[in-house]
């Protein structure tokens, strides 16, 4: 057997999980997969929402995919937070410009002000891959 290092580019992703079936020679995970206990800290203040525009885009989060948002959480900058703007759920970035806090999307900075109320945290998002031809995303062809 040699010992050199193959010059081959290797394409592909290396991930870890534990929803797949266990290795024999591994601990194995035992019970339920559960996402909830996985990916919910405080479930009496956690809601599930789904985002209706590419309005950011630039961060990854696509119309369609769902956020989880945590009431519990303070805002802060740098975070993605969902506001009440005259009645209406909106989804950004908080950032600060030019001294001033702001909810930033890809097409728009809404100042924060006293009528801008901050509703909760985003914490995780569930983008969904297609599963019908290259760039389908509708709903339908999702596995349920």
């Amino acid at each position: 057997m040699s010992n050199t290092r193959s010059t081959t580019p290797r394409r592909g992703v290396s991930v870890e999980t534990t929803a797949s079936f266990p290795n024999p020679a591994q601990d194995y995970f035992e019970g339920h997969l559960s996402l909830d206990r996985h990916l919910v800290r405080r479930p009496t203040s956690t809601f599930v929402l789904r985002v209706s525009s590419d309005a950011l885009a630039s961060m990854g989060i696509r119309a369609g995919d769902e956020v989880l948002v945590d009431r519990a959480l303070d805002p802060a900058p740098g975070r993605v937070l969902v506001v009440v703007v005259d009645s209406e759920r909106r989804l950004g970035r908080f950032d600060i410009v030019d001294g001033r806090a702001v909810l930033a999307t890809d097409l728009e900075q809404i100042p924060l002000t006293s009528d801008v109320e901050p509703w909760g945290v985003a914490t995780v998002l569930l983008h969904h891959l297609p599963l019908g031809p290259a760039g389908d995303r509708d709903r339908r062809n999702y596995a349920r």
